[in-house]
This record gives C-alpha cells, sequence and structure tokens, in this order.
C-alpha cells in the first residue's frame, strides 16, 4: 500500500517509541499486527530509548532554550543520553558554538538532563 506523508518531523528515539506503542495498541485492538518494518522498528526503540518521551521532549527544549542547540543536536544528545562529557563531545563536535564548552559546562549540561528525567 502506498502511503502518503503528510509531515516530517525530526524527532528522537523515544518519542519514536511512544508513537509505536500507541500504533500497536490500536493495531491490537483490530486483532492486526505489525508489518516487518514496523516490528523491527518497535524493537530496535524498545532497545535504544533511554528516557520516556515526555522526559525526551523536555530535554530537548532545555537543550535548545539553555543552550541555543539546534534541534538535530539536542535530539542526539536525547538518544545518547550522555553520562560524560566525552560522551556528549561526540554529538557537539560539529557544533561550532558548543564544541568549546569546558567539560564543567558539560557536567551541568548532563546533570540538567538527568534532573529532567527524575
Amino acid at each position: 500500500m502506498v502511503r502518503k506523508i503528510l509531515e516530517e518531523k525530526l524527532i528522537s528515539v523515544p518519542e519514536v517509541k511512544q508513537i509505536l506503542d500507541t500504533v500497536g495498541a490500536r493495531l491490537q485492538k483490530l486483532d492486526k499486527n505489525f508489518d516487518a518494518f514496523q516490528q523491527a522498528s518497535s524493537e530496535y526503540a524498545n532497545a535504544f530509548a533511554k528516557m520516556t518521551a515526555e522526559a525526551a521532549q523536555k530535554v530537548e527544549k532545555m537543550l535548545m532554550t539553555d543552550y541555543n542547540m539546534d534541534a538535530s543536536h539536542a535530539i542526539q544528545m536525547v538518544n545518547i543520553d550522555p553520562s560524560t562529557p566525552q560522551e556528549a563531545r561526540v554529538v557537539l563536535e560539529k557544533d561550532l558554538k558548543l564544541k568549546s564548552l569546558p567539560d564543567n559546562e558539560l557536567v551541568i549540561m548532563i546533570q540538567k538532563i538527568k534532573d529532567l528525567q527524575a
């Protein structure tokens, strides 16, 4: 079946998991199952989502407002959920504004991310 794309939007893995959980619940009510692509995507999202979709949206918003981070970098930060400055640098190395943040600032950023997940 050909599907029409209605909208394109960058979303994090936790948000993908939430969407697929909702779709899966609707399909179950209709006695249907995921197709192979949906099933693989659901398994991936369940394995790699490191926070809830609500927390992911809060973290994205905080990173974009407090650090003036673009959406794609904020989403990558959500997806990897860094616990060390070195992990955060992997995402930020291509951001000209943020790649030079000192480690103590990155530690504060990581702590803010953890606080929003609580």
